[in-house]
């Protein structure tokens, strides 16, 4: 689940990116946003953000700071990812309500009977589970490799070099019949015609 930058920080892509904010804010600003990561730097103050801190961001988005060394972020070759969901109801529901009320009722001997409103203010029930147990796996493939380019590109020099060869031989072949029948052919009838 780690990815390693050339900074030697081993992190989640969006752990690096921080970092890479960080380091940054921390070169040009000398300071760094309460939100970030601590450093042994001074927090900015407004007059930082103004005046140093927005130029960062202008810049990190821009793409300015990714031939840094703090910036070298790459995916993770694996990660887990648990998407967290909340999901929230009245307990104890009515009818349930009432029946733990009618419980305490013949258990309490008339002493201390609690009503279905101390039970939803007092009482809590959790439930934590998987919700889809399935595993989504993404690979990334380059699309076109070297060996595919050398492919392409000899299979068309291929195409047109052997057409290039054909057409010469036609060509041969067209001016051969034109020599033959212009120049051979009135010759060799008369010789014909003479015998």
């Amino acid at each position: 689940t780690q990815s390693s930058g050339s900074s030697g920080i081993n992190a989640e892509y969006g752990v690096c990116e921080r970092m890479c904010f960080t380091l940054a804010l921390k070169e040009e600003c000398e300071c760094t946003s309460y939100y970030l990561p601590p450093s042994n730097v001074k927090e900015c103050t407004l007059f930082d953000e103004q005046e140093c801190v927005e130029k960062v961001i202008k810049k990190y988005h821009a793409g300015e700071y990714a031939d840094k060394p703090f910036c070298k972020c790459q995916d993770a070759c694996v990660s887990e990812n648990y998407i967290a969901t909340l999901s929230t109801a009245e307990y104890p529901s009515k009818n349930y309500g009432e029946a733990i009320e009618r419980e305490n009722k013949k258990n309490a001997n008339g002493s201390d009977v609690r009503d279905i409103l101390f039970y939803r203010e007092n009482m809590l029930k959790v439930h934590i589970y998987f919700e889809i147990l399935s595993i989504k796996e993404v690979e990334k493939v380059k699309s076109y490799i070297w060996s595919n380019l050398m492919g392409d590109v000899g299979g068309q020099l291929g195409l047109f070099l052997g057409a290039n060869i054909v057409t010469i031989f036609e060509f041969v072949d067209f001016f051969l019949r034109v020599i033959w029948y212009r120049f051979l052919t009135p010759y060799v009838f008369k010789r014909f015609q003479r015998h």
